[in-house]
């Protein structure tokens, strides 16, 4: 064999495993949707604004919950190191070459080459600021506005990580120039090559704000008394954000979606100072056409240009049951606890060629469990009683998500100001 076609056989099997390696580890960024409105059991009196404004900050987003529901890191996830082992699986022809090492000296040289691992350094943040606009059609019902901007920042490295490379540079060394070369070559920028060559834009750090899709709510009192209250809540999603990037590896591709929201909440008061409020969601998304790259098949992890089509797409509808409780310390102050179990189910694709469809569909059902707190102060009652000069609510909210199956890890915290007039 010659050291042109040895030099090729290596190009050929680093590409493929670095191509697939990054993939797996930037599809976490997806699937992001922020809310400008949180549940609430109280609805506004007739003719009273509300503005509101709430700022928050999502982290966690380089951690994800796996098929398997473990919570791995993104550097560690399916890393793929490139030894022998895995330069055959990935190339056909890669086993020729370790055959040929294996007769240079005394040892199997072939069966120890070992050209190292790519490392993907990221830190993901997602920031948003939600102003947010209500207004009281009566005393049992309340409508409001909310249009989110997020602020989307991820620094990205591609970093080579050798193991024994130096020693076969020290071996093969003015063998062939060729040779040389291939030893020589730089994972990460080969990748970027590789990626560039079939039409997707350059892996590179993030810093972008956009308007995000906007909502419009809907807070129904059905029933009430002295104790318990029942309420239902519609929050219409509208296609204002960015729309998908097929060219783009990186990209947020979770918004300009059209979706429809209920919610049911029982709120029940046990005494003066506690409520609990057990609710449940649906959450349907109005099929539509999105461009894509379609994959041939399971190995066609990076799709050419070719494969680019409008394609239909139906979102798996999404059912979540929680509880909420809250508890009311001193006059202004109150503490709220929110627990929540979550699904969806899987996405369909369709149409006009004869392609894969069912490949974009792959691990597209997904579970959760999420937990929240909120800290809030409120000066409503207060001002009733004419001890106060405005009436607002501030909060601060942490939260979580616990566990799940095929869906990243969110933490963080937002902070809110409403106020009434």
């Amino acid at each position: 064999m010659s050291h042109f076609h040895k030099r090729q056989i290596l190009r050929q099997s680093r590409t493929k495993i670095v191509i697939y390696y990054f993939l797996i580890a930037v599809f976490f960024i997806t699937g992001f949707a922020s809310s400008a409105f949180a549940l609430s059991s109280v609805t506004l009196p007739k003719g009273i604004y509300s503005p509101a404004f709430r700022y928050g900050a999502v982290g966690g987003l380089e951690q994800r919950y796996t098929e398997s529901g473990t919570l791995v890191r993104l550097n560690d996830y399916k890393s793929i190191e490139f030894d022998a082992k895995n330069l055959a699986k990935f190339n056909d022809q890669a086993q020729s070459l370790i055959t040929t090492l294996n007769r240079f000296g005394a040892f199997n040289l072939g069966d120890s080459l070992n050209l190292g691992t790519l490392e993907i350094q990221t830190k993901p943040e997602i920031k948003y600021f939600a102003p947010v606009l209500a207004f009281g059609v009566s005393n049992n019902w309340s409508v409001g506005v909310g249009l989110p901007v997020v602020n989307y920042k991820n620094e990205i490295k591609l970093a080579q990580s050798f193991s024994n490379i130096n020693y076969y540079r020290a071996q093969f060394s003015g063998l062939s120039q060729d040779l040389d070369q291939a030893l020589n070559t730089n994972i990460g920028e080969s990748t970027q090559q590789t990626i560039v060559a079939k039409g997707y834009q350059r892996i590179e750090s993030q810093d972008k704000q956009f308007l995000a899709d906007a909502q419009v709510v809907s807070l129904y009192k059905l029933y009430e008394d002295a104790d318990q209250t029942v309420l239902h809540q519609a929050t219409l999603n509208l296609p204002t954000g960015p729309k998908n990037n097929p060219d783009d590896l990186v990209a947020l591709n979770s918004f300009h979606k059209t979706t429809l929201e209920s919610t049911f909440a029982y709120s029940r008061n046990l005494g003066s100072a506690v409520k609990l409020m057990p609710y449940t969601a649906v959450k349907i998304t109005v099929p539509d056409q999105v461009d894509v790259r379609v994959p041939k098949n399971e190995d066609d992890i990076l799709p050419d240009q070719d494969s680019k089509e409008s394609v239909n797409r139906a979102e798996g509808t999404t059912l979540e049951i929680g509880m909420q409780s809250a508890l009311q310390i001193f006059e202004s102050f109150q503490i709220t606890f929110d627990y929540k179990l979550g699904a969806k189910t899987e996405d369909r694709y369709s149409g006009s060629r004869n392609s894969r469809y069912d490949l974009l569909a792959k691990n597209t059902s997904s579970r959760w469990q999420k937990i929240s707190t909120e800290f809030i102060y409120s000066t409503v009652k207060s001002y009733m009683l004419k001890k106060a000069l405005l009436p607002m609510t501030l909060s601060l909210s942490v939260f979580d998500t616990v566990s799940g199956v095929n869906i990243e890890r969110r933490t963080g915290q937002e902070l809110s100001a409403i106020f009434f007039f």
